[in-house]
């Protein structure tokens, strides 16, 4: 497989751009979260945020930046125009892909669990020490960081905040 570190061609935007991009962010964070919400998040209340749904104001850069804090996603569609994701510093990330380690495991998987292979349908402890230990950590490794990030995702807004 052939990997490219060619970086990709990136225009910056116009301000009327950024605009665009910046106001269907607020509203999908608005539709997600509320706009009290939101509001709260940007320091202004409920007649400035109505000022800035419309187009005709923008918040400070800091306020922008600082709706990462509650919502991760608060820049996707900003990031996606110049061909970025915004992801935790602690977040795995690599250049291989997860997909050729999960292929391989399902495929180690099905010859360890086969019929005729030396434990039948249950894996041997030998079977188990042959496999790639440092596939397996990386596989359970980004599969417990997706689990926890739904986690976080799906509770609650409120329990969120605080």
């Amino acid at each position: 497989m052939q990997r490219s570190n060619v970086v990709p061609r990136v225009q910056p935007l116009t301000e009327q751009q950024f605009r665009s991009k910046w106001l269907r962010a607020l509203s999908r964070l608005c539709d997600q979260h509320g706009d009290g919400q939101v509001a709260l998040w940007l320091g202004v209340g409920d007649r400035q945020l109505r000022n800035i749904k419309s187009g005709a104001s923008l918040p400070t850069a800091d306020k922008i930046w600082n709706l990462l804090a509650w919502d991760d996603s608060a820049h996707d569609e900003l990031d996606r125009e110049y061909g970025l994701k915004n992801v935790g510093a602690d977040a795995i990330c690599t250049s291989d892909p997860l997909t050729i380690d999960l292929i391989a495991l399902a495929h180690e998987t099905a010859q360890a669990e086969a019929p005729d292979s030396p434990g039948g349908t249950a894996t041997t402890d030998h079977e188990l020490l042959l496999k790639d230990e440092g596939r397996l950590r990386k596989c359970y490794r980004t599969l417990g960081t997706w689990l926890a990030r739904i986690e976080e995702i799906r509770r609650p807004a409120l329990r969120r905040v605080s």
